[in-house]
């Protein structure tokens, strides 16, 4: 090992002066902090980091009752963690530890990772421009999964360098065994590129100790592969816990099958002569890979060179399969959050081929460079510095120039000071385009609302579903799509304009709440106008329950919340009365104010061209399990003559399984079998229902009538049924 050492990484007798490193490392977001607090949270525009929030705040409910089986909620290694942070500390406490604990364990990983490999100067120069870069905060100052996909490839990339510079430390594979399973299940688009990761730890063990591949390999399979199916176990027992499905990721597989693409808008990846920002430190690391490959690819073996062209392959081989996937049509470079996927291997190749000549320059010389860095990279977040960067003209080619200037005399401190320049030159662009223009407190008040309206919410709501309301138009849209979008947005939303959603479910007991910054406090009344004719014929009403006002400070809005109930009296219950033959007849129960439930024993599976469907009685209800072809029928209850001539109402309480399942009312004799149906889940406070309504004639015979409803997907889907209820509606 005193060979790897000499290379500048683990010193003898060094270990003070890298932990005063570390400690240096842990205060470089000060460099972005001290003016933007902006990159701790969420901007402007966004839905899906408000998704994880939710999840983050009511875990069990979310998961459990209110929204199971979303491919979200199967993200079991992004919203444990912020669930486990946020249920120790106050929200806005708790979202500025998780963000900046993802930003420091990637950088600190990065840093340890070029230290082993590098030096520990190098790796200094290269963390403190990792640290600084807009496109990280971008990914670890929001709740979306890249963030931590960024830190879990850094961290095991850091485990299986540090496995790889002793055989003794077979704990390092199992740990990074468990953090590529993570990264793996925080987007799945990571199975495509994580296995560049374990392939370095092969090149490096070769590299440095002339371990045969085989050993490696069986290293990797034994205790790697141990650590992956022991974090793989671990989050299904949890999930097990919170939602009763052991198979936790199949949410995101499925979504995968069905999507085949980010399902994201996308921007172009090249615009004009130039790639997109979020792509500028990308094409340097690719300009650097080819020229490292060209020049010492015949030295990969070499213990002092041989980590940077591993770092180049590995770099290029992401790249290459990142520009592949976008020209079939998955355009991931053109998404920043996706793109930032390559920001690993970026800077590693960054960190190794770049200032070489640093470990040769004095001392004092040396931490004169990192202040001047510190204090170039510092300026760049200065508000009037990022505008006028951002306005200058060719900033970023002025940047690129100084960069490439930089490189003829790379080995002395001019030339380590002039490529400091160029890559402040080349972020800065970026700072204001993603932070530029805006008070370094927006965000977080913004997210200081958001919680602060979640709150009432929450009081009200009391375990019942809720849906919002708001004109895309209004003011206040902005704070309306990020409270509605803590709540999964479009399975809460109940209009963006001011117009009736009729093909909405609105049980009883679900609450609305309708957000304007309308002075004239003119949304509630817009809102009941457009549902009455939404719910005419089936005797709803609204109930308003409070309204607050929330402070924004450059304007306020309100809050009206209201809770649906149906009018007394107005809904009949019915009770299914069997006979020996004939069929089953209806009769209503103008008396009762609980519903009648229909005993399960009377389903039938309808037979199918597989053997997937069953039906299975359980001390919980009836297991219902379809066929696996699309739309194929699974099972049907005995025919049923409606009672009088109306509108009806059933509704059928169940625990969701895999896939998606419809109900309805079925006329096998009709050219078009489905009178109605529905295949949407909503949460009634204690469980999740499917519900249809269907208007019929008087004696008109029907079934009830379970299906497949997965789509193009050819795979079964199953749920708990606990009760099959129905309602006449009276007038």
């Amino acid at each position: 090992m005193g060979n790897i050492s000499g290379n500048g990484g683990l010193f003898r007798g060094a270990r003070p002066r890298a932990i005063g490193y570390c400690v240096a490392v842990l205060m470089l977001p000060l460099l972005v902090l001290w003016r933007q607090d902006n990159t701790l949270f969420t901007g402007y525009g966004y839905l899906d980091p408000w998704f994880y929030l939710g999840f983050f705040r009511n875990l069990v409910e979310f998961k459990r009752n209110l929204f199971p089986g979303t491919y979200y909620g199967s993200r079991l290694s992004v919203i444990l963690p912020g669930a486990a942070v946020h249920s120790l500390f106050p929200a806005v406490a708790a979202n500025c530890i998780l963000h900046l604990g993802l930003h420091t364990a990637a950088t600190v990983s990065l840093f340890l990772i070029l230290k082993w490999v590098t030096g520990v100067r190098r790796a200094f120069l290269a963390a403190m421009l990792f640290s600084v870069n807009p496109w990280l905060w971008s990914a670890t100052g929001w709740d979306n999964p890249d963030g931590f996909a960024i830190a879990y490839c850094l961290l095991t990339m850091a485990l299986l360098t540090w496995a790889a510079l002793s055989p003794d430390r077979r704990w390092a594979l199992v740990a990074a065994g468990m953090t590529m399973a993570a990264l793996v299940y925080a987007n799945l688009f990571w199975v495509t590129l994580a296995p560049l990761l374990p392939l370095s730890y092969i090149g490096l063990t070769w590299t440095w100790r002339r371990t045969p591949i085989r050993r490696s390999f069986l290293l990797l399979c034994g205790w790697f592969g141990a650590g992956c199916v022991t974090a793989t176990v671990a989050l299904g027992g949890v999930n097990y816990f919170l939602d009763g499905h052991f198979f936790f990721y199949a949410p995101s597989v499925l979504e995968a099958l069905q999507l085949h693409g980010t399902g994201a808008k996308s921007d172009p990846p090249w615009s004009g002569c130039a790639p997109a920002p979020w792509l500028w430190l990308a094409t340097v690391a690719a300009i650097a890979s080819v020229v490292v490959l060209a020049s010492r690819w015949r030295k990969w073996t070499d213990k002092r060179t041989g980590a940077s062209v591993l770092f180049a392959g590995q770099f290029l081989c992401a790249l290459a399969w990142m520009v592949y996937t976008q020209a079939h049509g998955n355009e991931v470079l053109g998404i920043f959050y996706y793109a930032g996927f390559l920001m690993p291997f970026t800077f590693l190749v960054i960190g190794t081929w770049f200032w070489p000549g640093v470990d040769q320059v004095a001392t004092r010389t040396y931490v004169r460079i990192c202040c001047a860095g510190a204090a170039v990279f510092g300026l760049v977040w200065v508000e009037p510095v990022t505008l006028f960067l951002t306005a200058l003209p060719y900033a970023a080619l002025a940047g690129a120039v100084i960069l490439t200037a930089s490189l003829a005399v790379r080995r002395r401190p001019a030339g380590i000071l002039l490529s400091l320049v160029g890559f402040a030159l080349l972020v800065a662009p970026a700072v204001g385009m993603r932070y530029g223009g805006l008070d370094p407190r927006e965000f977080q008040r913004q997210y200081e609302s958001i919680l602060l309206a979640r709150s009432r919410i929450e009081a009200v709501r009391q375990g019942h579903a809720v849906r919002f309301w708001y004109d895309q138009k209004d003011r206040a849209a902005p704070d309306a799509a990020a409270l509605s979008s803590t709540y999964l947005w479009s399975a809460s939303l109940l209009g963006i304009g001011f117009a009736g959603p009729c093909d909405v479910e609105l049980p009883p007991s679900t609450i609305v709440a309708v957000i304007s910054a309308d002075e004239a406090g003119r949304g509630p009344a817009l809102m009941f106008r457009a549902m009455a004719r939404c719910w005419e014929g089936k005797e709803l009403r609204f109930s308003p329950v409070e309204t607050d006002t929330i402070d924004r400070g450059r304007y306020r809005y309100d809050i009206s919340i209201l809770r649906v109930e149906a009018v007394p009296g107005a809904w009949l219950p019915l009770d299914p009365v069997f006979a020996p033959s004939g069929p089953v007849a209806l009769r209503e129960m103008p008396d009762s104010g609980q519903p009648v439930e229909f005993p399960p024993r009377y389903w039938t599976v309808e037979p199918g061209d597989d053997s997937h469907a069953l039906l299975r009685p359980g001390p919980d209800g009836l297991l219902v399990k379809t066929h696996s072809r699309p739309d194929s029928l699974a099972a049907l209850y005995p025919p049923m003559s409606a009672p009088a001539a109306g509108l009806y109402r059933f509704r059928m309480r169940m625990w969701p399984g895999a896939g998606s399942l419809r109900f309805g009312a079925y006329d096998r004799s009709r050219n078009e079998p489905w009178l109605a149906y529905s295949a949407k889940l909503y949460w009634n406070g204690t469980d999740s229902d499917i519900v249809f309504w269907v208007r019929l004639a008087e004696g008109q015979e029907f079934q009830l009538a379970l299906a497949n409803s997965n789509g193009a997907v050819h795979l079964p889907a199953s749920l708990l049924m606990k009760s099959v209820t129905a309602v006449r509606v009276a007038r």
